[in-house]
């Protein structure tokens, strides 16, 4: 029997373990059946003639509502690459969008996704909570595709995602800087597949690959860079839901109590974390497709003294108000009713960034600890968040 020396048994782990950190987990040229995929919306889903002498086939993904081809197996795999070929065939309405840590059970669904628009040339980050475009919350990470980059309708475009636990960067044309880094979907694993847009026009995919990574690619500085400051917002909050209706004896609460009773159970407040930026992703705890929209989130502001502060919103919530057991009106979300020209982001710099608007309320505070309770129900597309920020 030969023996292997240390040396040697040092470089056939080397090899092995680059071996595995290169394993690829999924190829698909669709040049054979589909079961691979698990389709939802199957009937908007089609392999195609494609008419190119270089392919014969691709993936057709037609607008209809939620339409998924989604990878089986692949929400056990860890840190991805994905890499692939899209075109978009038609000049109307049409975007790709990548999903990556997907989880679906009997209550929710929910997804990472940064999507290529077809007929805008851009990237945009659009995580979907219990199915709800989240893209409002994120628009600091629009990303034009210009130059050698731009998108041309009817032609071939190489992408590629990279996945680390919750840490997306995405790539388009340029495979070696990526057009955005993204680390703000909570989900750190699970299912990972391709959409088209809502309605519009269709998106072809082929030639995707998934292999597994242990580091990034790319290793500059965020894309974009931001310097983000939660700290100049009210980021100590606490939560009661999802709640199938609304629950008046959280909202009259004039104690502050880590535990209310209702008209049939007990509330109990539990801490909720907001996102790095200082935003308090609603969307995460309530349903937009299930049946429990509503959500409480609670904070407690101290005052040195009786008088009016500020609450400064930058919100895609439509808000009820209540400070310390009494009901302070409505903080509609933004672009709902302020007319033409207002945006309807959310923005994280609103209270320095004058473009960035927010609204303002006036609340009267008593000296000492003020109870200051949000109430939202996630029945508007696009919703699931705010930012807040108390003047003084």
């Amino acid at each position: 029997m030969t023996r292997c020396t240390p040396g040697i048994l040092a470089l056939m782990v080397v090899w092995h373990t680059a071996c595995c950190l290169s394993q690829t987990r999924f190829k698909e040229d669709f040049e054979g059946d589909l079961s691979k995929w698990e389709l939802v919306g199957a009937e908007s889903i089609k392999k195609i003639a494609t008419g190119d002498p270089l392919r014969d086939y691709a993936l057709a993904l037609e607008p209809n509502e939620v339409v998924q081809a989604l990878v089986k197996g692949s929400d056990t795999w860890g840190g991805v690459r994905i890499e692939g070929e899209v075109l978009f065939p038609g000049e109307g309405d049409s975007y790709l969008g990548v999903l990556y840590n997907g989880s679906k059970t009997r209550s929710r669904t929910d997804f990472g996704c940064i999507y290529i628009k077809g007929d805008g040339s851009y990237v945009q980050v659009n995580p979907r909570r219990d199915g709800n475009a989240a893209r409002l919350l994120y628009n600091e990470f629009t990303t034009d595709l210009t130059g050698k980059d731009t998108i041309r309708l009817n032609t071939w475009h190489r992408f590629s995602v990279e996945i680390i636990k919750n840490v997306c960067h995405f790539f388009v044309n340029d495979l070696q800087t990526p057009a955005v880094v993204f680390p703000f979907f909570e989900r750190t694993s699970g299912l990972i597949g391709f959409e088209p847009r809502v309605t519009g026009d269709p998106v072809w995919i082929d030639n995707i690959t998934i292999t597994s990574i242990q580091e990034f690619q790319y290793k500059g500085k965020p894309i974009p860079a931001i310097e983000y400051q939660p700290d100049s917002l009210v980021t100590n909050w606490s939560v009661i839901g999802p709640l199938t209706k609304l629950c008046p004896e959280i909202e009259k609460a004039t104690t502050i109590s880590e535990s209310i009773t209702g008209e049939a159970q007990r509330y109990t407040w539990t801490p909720f974390q907001t996102d790095a930026r200082g935003g308090v992703i609603t969307g995460r705890v309530t349903e937009y497709s299930g049946e429990r929209p509503v959500a409480y989130f609670r904070t407690i502001l101290p005052s040195d003294r009786e008088g009016i502060a500020t609450l400064h919103f930058s919100s895609v919530d439509e808000i009820a108000l209540f400070v310390n057991g009494r009901f302070n009106g409505f903080v509609y979300r933004q672009g709902y009713v302020s007319g033409p020209g207002r945006p309807w982001n959310a923005w994280f710099d609103f209270w320095r960034n004058p473009n960035h608007g927010g609204r303002k309320v006036p609340v009267q505070l008593k000296a000492g600890p003020n109870q200051i309770v949000v109430r939202v129900r996630n029945g508007e597309f696009a919703s699931g968040g705010f930012f807040m920020r108390m003047e003084q």
